[in-house]
Order: C-alpha cells, then structure tokens, then sequence
C-alpha cells in the first residue's frame, strides 16, 4: 500500500521561488533573479487580467500588447496605466502572445479555467506570495480564521526579512483576491480557490516544459509548487489528480511500484491546449 508522501521539502520550493518566473515555467527568462531581500509588494491585478482578455486576443505584437492593458486600465494617470501594464506583463503575459495565459483563453475561453492559470503564473513570479502559499497557509485548516500577524509573521519568518507596512496590507489583500483568504467579519478565514483540474494539468506541463512525452518522478511533481498554485493543499490530492488524469487518459500513464512513483505523459503542452483536452 502507498504511504502518504510528507509535504514537498521547503528548501526545495525555496528553490523554485528564488527566481522570479525561473524553473516554475515553461519559456520564461530565468536570468531575472532578485539580487536583494524583496520587502515591497504590489497588489495583485488579478481582476484586470482576466478583464482585459477579450481586448487582447487579437493582438500580433508584445508593444501592442502592452498598449492594450494599459490602455484599459481606469487610472487617470497614463504613467500609472503603463506601470501597471509592466507588472500585468510580468505576472500573466511574460512568456509572450503565444504564451499560457493568451493560447488556454483563445483555446477553452473559459474563465474559471483561467483564473486558475492565471493565479498559477502570478504566483510563478512573486515569492513572497508563494511562500505563504506553499509555507503557511498548507498549516493552517481550511475554513479557521487565520490572524493577520500569523500569516505575515510566518511568511515573514521563512524569507528572512520584515515587509514595509504597506506591503503588509497589499500581501492579504492579495490573498483575497487569489481566493485564498475570505474577508468575515470577525477576521480573514482559510479558503481553497476551487481547483480547476484542466488548469492543473495544463500548469504541469508548462512547470515541467513538456514538449512530448516525457517521464517525471512524483518526487519532482510534489517539490514544485505549481499544485499550491492552483488550489491543491496537500500530497494527497496531488495524487488524486494524478490519477484521475491517467485514468482519462490526459497523461500516458501513472505508476507506482515498490520505491518507483512517476508519470509519463503522452503529449506536450502545445497539444493539450490546441487539442482542448479537459479532465
């Protein structure tokens, strides 16, 4: 009988979180690391990026692109649109007009789908959210209310440094915009953004580059924090999902065997979003 797999090791998600859109993502600029402790943060644009979509899909060039969200933004200043255009880039459009974000919402235009994917790309780029993600929040259960000196305090714990007091505020309101606090009136209480399951295994070939089939142990699959990204709070779902897409046939196959755990998948990324494939 399978044990139950312990956490992925912290130092190992650490690993995944030091480089902003690094080993995270498929096709992303891994020569952008943070030289220095990151102690502010911007709220996330979680809301804009998924309105600005429709006004986007057609566009054929990045400054266009750019354009575009900045273009509908409601801020009066145009030097605060355009800011705010740089950081909607980085967290959602990164990887281009043929990136993630654009090609799963001309392929499926299914908004839920989409905010799991595009929660799973902003998470990719900002550590310190990501740390409470994988670090704190996987403690804590789900539906208690959580203090906000717990949750800040031990993410602040784990990256080693204090955040400015503003950053502080921008750090749960961002949480609650990615589902994963809910305002109550007696404080912020745990939640779980619904797990969109074609999101997950569209975001595990993106975080693995899969061009094709290719065999990753489970070991991998755990260390990587993709599946925090989209919902999943434990290993065990993990392998639920793991062997829910083996058994409709959206990965090759899932095996486990003695001290062998791993998947091999039977298409690349590219071929699971032009061919719609949905768990």
């Amino acid at each position: 009988m399978m044990k139950p797999s312990p956490n992925p090791d912290e130092s190992a998600i650490q690993m995944h979180l030091l480089v902003a859109g690094g080993s995270t993502g498929a096709g992303l600029d891994k020569s952008r690391s943070i030289p220095r402790p990151q102690r502010t943060l911007q709220e996330v644009l979680f809301r804009e990026s998924l309105s600005a979509l429709p006004q986007i899909e057609g566009i054929s060039r990045v400054d266009e692109l750019r354009a575009a969200l900045a273009a509908g933004l409601p801020q009066n200043s145009e030097i605060t649109r355009f800011r705010y255009a740089e950081s909607l880039m980085k967290w959602f459009f990164r990887d281009g007009l043929d990136g993630l974000a654009l090609t799963a919402w001309k392929n499926y235009r299914d908004l839920l789908l989409q905010a799991s994917i595009h929660r799973y790309l902003y998470l990719s780029t900002e550590p310190i959210m990501a740390t409470c993600v994988t670090g704190v929040l996987p403690r804590l259960q789900e539906g208690i209310i959580a203090p906000s000196a717990y949750l800040i305090g031990n993410t602040e714990k784990i990256i080693g440094h204090e955040l400015v007091a503003k950053s502080r505020k921008r750090f749960l309101s961002s949480l609650r915009k990615l589902s994963f606090l809910e305002k109550t009136p007696t404080g912020d209480r745990v939640a779980s953004p619904p797990v969109n399951k074609t999101a997950t295994l569209l975001a595990m070939h993106h975080a693995f580059a899969v061009n094709g089939p290719k065999t990753i142990e489970v070991a991998q699959i755990e260390a990587n924090p993709f599946w925090y990204f989209t919902g999943i709070r434990n290993s065990d779902q993990l392998r639920d999902f793991l062997r829910e897409a083996d058994h409709a046939g959206a990965i090759g196959k899932y095996v486990v065997a003695d001290r062998l755990e791993q998947i091999t998948t039977s298409m690349g990324l590219a071929e699971l979003l032009e061919r719609k494939v949905r768990l």
